[in-house]
């Protein structure tokens, strides 16, 4: 596999969210703006919501930072709260702006091989650019990356399942498709979507994180079904195994 670029997403790649499940963050959000939840209703809720989102805001607003208001005004509605909930909506999602989130502890000695090796890397995620930025500083990492992008910062809502999305990054990286990687944990934003990009596509499935869906993960998926095109180049458990891929 020849790379002269190699992308990331976030969440899920670099980083993890602390927590069980999407459901219980979402609670923790609201109850730290002083609301209570019955936390059996919630799943369901979340559950619910998310049904709708993918079925009635995602396809007109993609991941835009928009669509995940909608997205939280749509789990606050299922759990039976009321009235104009725009406001609290974005106070939700504004955690996003600065999450507390975990480096996994193998990820600077491979992006210091990686920029060893000559390879630019970039950062591919749906968080805002501000909350991308911010945990890269956190983390010590912004020296790495030349391009951070995100739906917000291109304009380019649906992101990583747009075409447009990666023609515009591999424009700014002076790269073709085949000669880019796209690596990341979801199944159909950072495997589908690269792939139908033409870039190659690593899938990273850390067993940390197996049966367990956290903010960031919108869904895992399964190759089984999927047409051969869009299968990963490759799939690994740990960063470290990729230098070992393009060797």
């Amino acid at each position: 596999m020849h790379a002269r670029v190699i992308f990331f997403d976030m969440d899920g790649t670099l980083v993890w969210v602390p927590g069980s499940s999407q459901a219980d963050w979402f609670a923790q959000q609201i109850e730290a703006l002083g609301l209570t939840v019955a936390r059996e209703r919630l799943a369901h809720a979340y559950a619910r919501a998310q049904e709708r989102w993918h079925r009635e805001i995602r396809p007109h607003l993609g991941f835009s930072t928009d669509s995940f208001v909608e997205w939280n005004k749509l789990i606050l509605e299922e759990l039976g709260f009321a009235g104009e909930l725009t406001q609290l909506a974005a106070k939700i999602q504004s955690y996003w702006e600065d999450p507390v989130d975990e480096l996994f502890p193998e990820v600077p000695e491979v992006l210091a091989e990686l920029r060893r090796r000559g390879i630019a890397l970039g950062i591919v995620s749906h968080r805002p650019l501000i909350g991308i930025d911010r945990s890269l500083e956190k983390h010590r990492l912004r020296e790495f990356f030349q391009w951070r992008a995100s739906p917000d910062s291109t304009g380019i809502a649906h992101g990583k399942l747009d075409r447009a999305f990666w023609a515009a990054l591999l424009r700014r990286a002076g790269v073709s498709p085949d000669e880019a990687v796209h690596v990341g944990d979801d199944f159909e934003t950072d495997i589908r979507g690269a792939r139908r990009a033409g870039l190659h596509a690593v899938w990273i499935e850390r067993p940390e994180l197996d049966h367990r869906f956290f903010p960031g993960r919108l869904w895992g998926g399964d190759p089984q079904d999927v047409l051969l095109r869009e299968h990963p180049c490759a799939r690994v458990r740990d960063l470290r195994d990729l230098p070992r891929l393009l060797d």
